[in-house]
Formats: C-alpha cells, structure tokens, sequence
C-alpha cells in the first residue's frame, strides 16, 4: 500500500503532467489555427483557452501547489534547498501571470475576434503576445520538471 508521501508525490506528479500536458496541447492548437481557414477558430480556440484555463490549469495548479508543500512536509526535504524554491518561484510567477494576464486576455481576444474578426490587426497582434508568452512559460515549466527530477545541490 502506498504511503501518504507516495501519494502525495503521485498527486504532485499528475497535476504537472495535465498542467504542462496542457501547455503543449495550447501551443499546438494554436499553431493549428493560426494557419487555418475557419474564421471562427481564433475566437472559439480564446473562448476555451480562458474556459479551460479557469476550470483545469487553476485548479490543477492549486492542486500541484498544495501536494507539492505537504510533500515536503511529510518527506525528507527541506523547504530551503534550491530544487524547490526553483519550483515555488516559477509555480508563483506562472500561476500569477495565467491568472492575471492569460485568462483576461484570452477573454479579451474571444471577444475581440467575434466583434472585429479574427484577421484584425490589435486580435493578432494579441495573438502573438499571448503565443510567445506561453512559450516562455512553458519552457519554464519544462526546466522545473528536470530541476524537480534532478534535484541540484543534493
């Protein structure tokens, strides 16, 4: 039977996982649609990225946070070594800037889109703000898994 540590660490595991599981879906997605036909898909694609951002990213980032301190609260770590303030710090600047900044603006592009179409000029230069931004995230996520993996210092 696994500990509660173990599960912890599943928990901790999983909610990456859909997190940057996530990020990559998005970016894929968005490259798909920046290059389709369908006049409609930037403004449906923003509709569901602040949706789905609101309803599994924030939940599952909570989620990662919460596992993630009781995991070091019930293992062999410690809150100062370096592995895991990377973690905390990337976790508070990503969770801040999806929540403040993603989630708006993809509400903004949505409704941006739908009024002046998807081939505007301020919707795609939104677009590509958005786009690079989370591509940056998402590199930033990707460095955290392997600094969580290889625990530096140790």
């Amino acid at each position: 039977m696994p500990t509660l540590y173990e599960w912890l660490v599943f928990i901790h595991i999983l909610t990456a996982a859909v997190w940057i599981g996530g990020g990559v879906y998005a970016a894929v997605l968005t490259a798909r649609v920046q290059r389709s036909d369908d006049p409609n898909a930037v403004t449906r694609m923003a509709a569901d990225a602040e949706w789905i951002g609101m309803r599994v990213f924030m939940p599952a980032t909570i989620i990662l946070l919460l596992s993630g301190i009781y995991a070091v609260v019930e293992g062999p770590w410690e809150f100062s070594q370096a592995w895991i303030s990377i973690g905390f710090t990337v976790w508070i600047l990503s969770f801040v800037v999806g929540a403040g900044y993603f989630g708006p603006e993809s509400k903004r592009i949505a409704q941006l889109s739908a009024e002046r179409g998807p081939g505007d000029p301020d919707v795609q230069a939104r677009i590509k703000r958005v786009t690079a931004l989370s591509h940056v995230e998402l590199l930033l996520l990707v460095i955290v898994v392997f600094v969580m993996v290889t625990k530096p210092g140790l």
